[in-house]
């Protein structure tokens, strides 16, 4: 088959989770499909292993932010949803216009693939140009990474319990409804679509309708030979580590809570932990959770995320916003880590407590969890274990993908 993605950045590296989910992806599904990628990035940038893959690439070189003035401004005066107009470009709906006045094509696009809800835009209007020459249009599939209206509905109801974030929680409360109807709108335009876990599915199908395209669960993956259990002998007991990008919004809420509700706690149980947040990119109210006093570090970007897994002795994942399911989780699992999570981080996995990771929501008990974690030596091993077992069985993308590859139907036109 013949397929068009097209995605938010060019996936190489794959350093964060839109990346890391789009390469997996375009690598597995290139060992049976003719794949061209359409995506934003840096055209003298290399493409790594993408054209060995065989996967012909377009880059356009992305948009300059918005400003603040203008999202604002966005706010009040259009329906479509701030995450749908972050990607705006007038130089990508050049690169689809000639995509699709390129000429006769013996092997036309069989499927147009979007990867993620801020290429919407982009990939509605490729499969309509498509659609617009060809004889039979090509199947269009969203593959939704996060079921955008409930990721901004979680946020809404987690920052209206503060006064200090109440901004946040009006800036939330108004893309929840905007994302609810551009989301109902998507869907009902599509073929079939995937989510990541059964909740952003059941989310999807809520404000899908009458519209009933099949809904494919396809939770992300890893890659179990590339994150493989480290040395024993190098773990640190009393380190703690959170890793992500550290300026989306979830990730930051996570650490801030960790930090001010959970981690004192800690420290009381364990005077001698220590926590790293790693991950790049961190905004002024992550930079802000650094005290070498309380033991916490903001380590900031680091070319690859394994060696601090693997010192680790306990994996925290403090997550109160969001949906998906999360790499994070999935890496320290493929690592043998033992992992002190909330539920929502663990939401979509199959995860149960006590056996794959210890799932907590209060602050004394989240505290409480990590502090015995890492003071026993035994129950982190056994946990570790456990969760690379499960991340080998249910989590490798070549066992993933082929679901995606079910909604593609028939034979290429």
């Amino acid at each position: 088959m013949k397929v068009l993605v097209v995605a938010p950045q060019v996936p190489w590296p794959p350093h964060q989770g839109t990346s890391l989910r789009n390469y997996n992806i375009l690598r597995v599904l290139a060992l049976r499909h003719d794949l061209t990628l359409l995506a934003f990035g840096d055209p003298g940038a290399p493409l790594g292993p993408l054209p060995d893959l065989g996967i012909r690439t377009h880059v356009v070189p992305p948009p300059p932010p918005r400003s603040l003035g203008v999202r604002a401004l966005d706010l009040v005066v259009t329906p479509v949803p701030d995450l749908a107009r972050r990607l705006a470009s007038p130089a990508m709906d050049a690169a689809v216009a000639a995509l699709a006045d390129a000429g006769p094509d013996p092997r036309p696009f069989g499927v147009v693939q979007i990867e993620g809800l801020e290429m919407a835009l982009h990939g509605l209007s490729a499969h309509a140009a498509l659609a617009g020459r060809l004889a039979r249009p090509p199947r269009l599939i969203y593959d939704g990474h996060n079921a955008e209206w409930l990721l901004q509905h979680r946020a809404w109801r987690t920052d209206a319990r503060r006064p200090r974030t109440w901004p946040g929680a009006f800036y939330s409360a108004v893309q929840t409804w905007k994302l609810r109807r551009f989301e109902h709108r998507l869907v009902a335009a599509c073929d079939a679509v995937v989510a990541v876990s059964a909740a952003d599915a059941a989310a999807l199908r809520a404000i899908a309708g009458r519209a009933r395209p099949p809904i494919a669960i396809v939770p992300n993956g890893v890659d179990t030979d590339h994150y493989t259990p480290s040395d024993p002998g190098a773990v640190d007991p009393a380190l703690c580590v959170f890793t992500g990008k550290m300026d989306f919004r979830p990730n930051i809420d996570a650490v801030a809570w960790l930090c001010t509700e959970v981690w004192p706690r800690v420290r009381d149980a364990v005077p001698a932990a220590r926590l790293a947040i790693v991950g790049r990119d961190p905004a002024p109210r992550v930079a802000s959770l650094a005290n070498a006093s309380a033991g916490v570090e903001v380590v900031g970007a680091v070319p690859d995320v394994r060696p601090w897994i693997g010192r680790a002795g306990v994996i925290v994942v403090p997550l109160r916003v969001g949906g998906g399911t999360r790499l994070k989780v999935l890496e320290a699992m493929a690592m043998g880590k033992a992992i002190a999570a909330t539920s929502l981080a663990v939401e979509g996995l199959g995860i149960v407590d006590g056996r794959e990771a210890v799932v907590r929501d209060t602050p004394v008990d989240l505290a409480a969890a990590i502090a015995g974690l890492v003071a026993d030596a035994g129950r982190r091993r056994e946990l570790g274990r456990r969760a690379r077992a499960r991340a080998v069985a249910d989590f490798r993308w070549d066992r993933l993908v082929p679901a995606i590859e079910a909604l593609y139907g028939g034979d290429p036109p």
